[in-house]
C-alpha cells in the first residue's frame, strides 16, 4: 500500500555571500547568487509539479521576501533550520515529518535534474520494500535522500562536501540492513565545471 509522500527542500537566503561559495570564486558573488536564484527558483518549480506536500527549510530562517513569495507561489510550507551541522538539520527535518504512512524525500536547491519523474521514481523506489533511496552525483556525494524508517547514525561521521559522502551513506544503511536504492546520477551545481557543462546542455542553456 502506497504511503503518503513528502518532500522536504533545503535552501539559503538567496542573498550575496550566503550561497554558492565555490561557485563564486571563479565567476563572483553577485553571479553566484543570481545562479542560486535560478536553481531555486526551478527546483521548487520542479517539485511541485510532483503533486506532493512540499516543506521549505530555509537557512538562517524564513524571514526572507523571495522565500515568502516562493511559499505563496508554489503553495509551500516555511521551516527554519535547526542549528548544527547538515548531518543533524537533515535528520531533524525528517523526523518531525516521518511516521508510519509517510515516505519523506529531502532534496537540495541546486540541481536542475531533479524534476517530477525523479522525484516520483524515489517515492515508487520507497514503496518497494526499501528502506532508502539516493539520488548520486557525479561528485561522490547525493543530491536526494529518501527514506521511510530513520535511524540518527545515517547522518553521523559522513564527511560533508566530500567525494565519500554517498559511499559512507550506504555503507551505514548496509550496517543497518536497510535495502538501498539508487536512483540514475544526477550533477548538481557547485562549481564551475558543473555550471559550463549545464550552460552547453540544450534543455538548461536559456537559465543562464
Amino acid at each position: 500500500m502506497s504511503k503518503d509522500n513528502i518532500i522536504l527542500c533545503f535552501c539559503k537566503h538567496p542573498e550575496k555571500g550566503l550561497v554558492k561559495s565555490r561557485l563564486a570564486k571563479d565567476l563572483g558573488a553577485q553571479r553566484a547568487t543570481e545562479v542560486y536564484k535560478v536553481l531555486l527558483d526551478i527546483t521548487l518549480q520542479n517539485i511541485s509539479n510532483s503533486g506532493s506536500k512540499i516543506i521549505l527549510y530555509c537557512s538562517p530562517n524564513t524571514n526572507h521576501p523571495i522565500l515568502e513569495n516562493y511559499r505563496d507561489k508554489y503553495s509551500l510550507t516555511l521551516k527554519k533550520q535547526c542549528d548544527g551541522d547538515l548531518g543533524i538539520k537533515m535528520h531533524q527535518a525528517i523526523k518531525e515529518y516521518l511516521d508510519n504512512n509517510t515516505n519523506v524525500v529531502l532534496v537540495g536547491s541546486d540541481c536542475l535534474e531533479i524534476d517530477a519523474t525523479y522525484i516520483q521514481q524515489a517515492f515508487g523506489k520507497l514503496n518497494l520494500d526499501n528502506e532508502i533511496v539516493l539520488g548520486p552525483t557525479k561528485d561522490g556525494g547525493y543530491a536526494l535522500i529518501g527514506v521511510n524508517k530513520l535511524n540518527i547514525s545515517i547522518f553521523q561521521d559522513i564527511n560533508w562536501s566530500s567525494n565519500q559522502v554517498l559511499q559512507q551513506t550506504k555503507d551505514k544503511a548496509s550496517k543497518l540492513n536497510w535495502n538501498i536504492s539508487c536512483l540514475p546520477e544526477i550533477r548538481d551545481l557547485d562549481v564551475l565545471d558543473d555550471y559550463e557543462y549545464l550552460k552547453k546542455k540544450k534543455k538548461y542553456s536559456h537559465l543562464f
